[in-house]
This record gives structure tokens, C-alpha cells and sequence, in this order.
């Protein structure tokens, strides 16, 4: 049993990244502004980080 909740835990933590990588890249479409769009980039690249742990 406790391996399948790990699993859970890991398959909603995969999701939760993914929405958030998803969210970043859809403010980076939309921003117009230089200095924002460098920190949704930073944001997204720790996003991408969190993905390969």
C-alpha cells in the first residue's frame, strides 16, 4: 500500500509541475515587457528543474 500511495504522490507531483510549466509558458506568450519575461524564463527554468528530480 505504501508504495502505491508513493506513486500517487509522485504521479500529483509530476501534474502540479506540469501545470506550473504550462502556466509560466502561457505568461511568456503573453508578456510584452523585457524584465517580466526574463523572470517568467527563471521561473520556468526552476520549474524544468523541479521536473528531472
Amino acid at each position: 500500500m505504501n508504495e502505491t500511495k508513493a506513486r500517487a504522490a509522485g504521479a500529483d507531483e509530476d501534474t502540479a509541475i506540469d501545470e506550473r510549466i504550462a502556466s509560466l509558458m502561457n505568461k511568456i506568450q503573453e508578456e510584452a515587457v523585457p524584465e517580466r519575461l526574463l523572470e517568467l524564463a527563471r521561473q520556468l527554468q526552476e520549474a524544468l528543474n523541479a521536473r528531472k528530480r
